[in-house]
């Protein structure tokens, strides 16, 4: 009997090479399973992405999850996760890791939003200095109240990096989500929300209050609202990266769905959901 395994065990090995062989090679870019890490300030958009790579690639499929960007980074830095779409770029704590451990680690630019403000649509508002905000957020001023998402979300990060350079709002109500602060503000008062613009699907019950820098020396403040072709030529001041983040062994879905993501039919669809495409050119009617 032993003497029958001696035999038979190479051509077992062969058949087993074979077998796992052809299963791995079946693993392609547009052929096998993703389960992608995405930031709920960018889900609905990339749900409209993965529809439609689902749709050419038919031996794929990809599953979303929701995650904070602190979740997603750390998911996809410690193997959970192949691929994470955030709205919030790494920290330096974040960088150093991937350093130190030498990960195999990849960033690419999907398309950038903007962080909106909004108002009722009875509001009197129409334009808003980014100085006036300043002051409403730090409590210096009290006419309006902001509402905005909560510390683990990339519009709060956004918030305290880019308008408030540090510093922690004072006047501000704080929600658990980009969707939670439409749903404040379409049924308040005096009260003004910062949310990512693509996040608004209608607007027929909110508006979008045009942003301006405070010059002295200008006779006519210029005011801007979070149009796509705005932010892409940064007249708009609140542009905010959208960021795909890749960590992979070999070449999977992974790599084939940020491709896809970063071509220019990925970038149409981006543009679609009124976010300024950053991978490829693509038209902009900013007459829309």
């Amino acid at each position: 009997m032993k003497t029958k395994f001696l035999h038979i065990a190479p051509l077992l090995l062969f058949i087993f090479t074979i077998f796992f062989g052809c299963q791995q090679n079946n693993i392609t870019p547009t052929s096998g399973n993703l389960t992608a890490g995405v930031d709920e300030g960018i889900y609905h958009v990339v749900y409209k992405e993965k529809i439609a790579f689902d749709s050419l690639y038919k031996n794929s499929k990809i599953q979303l999850k929701k995650l904070n960007p602190y979740e997603g980074i750390a998911g996809v830095l410690n193997g959970n996760y192949k691929v994470f779409i955030s709205t919030m770029g790494l920290n330096s704590k974040q960088q150093d890791f991937i350093d130190s451990n030498k990960i195999d680690f990849r960033i690419f630019k999907f398309c950038y939003d903007a962080v909106a403000v909004i108002a009722p649509k009875n509001s009197s508002l129409q334009n808003i200095r980014i100085d006036e905000l300043q002051n409403l957020l730090l409590g210096k001023a009290n006419n309006f109240r902001v509402v905005m998402p909560q510390t683990n979300t990339g519009t709060y990060q956004y918030v305290l990096e880019n308008i408030l350079k540090g510093q922690v709002p004072k006047n501000a109500d704080i929600v658990p989500t980009d969707s939670a602060v439409f749903e404040k503000i379409k049924s308040g008062s005096d009260l003004i929300g910062l949310l990512s613009f693509n996040t608004v699907q209608d607007s027929s019950k909110i508006k979008f209050l045009k942003v301006g820098e405070f010059d002295q020396s200008k006779l006519d403040d210029s005011y801007y609202e979070p149009h796509p072709g705005l932010v892409l030529k940064d007249y708009y001041p609140f542009k905010q990266t959208v960021y795909v983040f890749l960590s992979e062994k070999g070449i999977t879905v992974a790599s084939g769905f940020t491709t896809f993501l970063t071509s220019y039919e990925g970038q149409k669809i981006a543009l679609s959901q009124n976010l300024a495409p950053a991978a490829v050119p693509v038209k902009i009617n900013e007459n829309q």
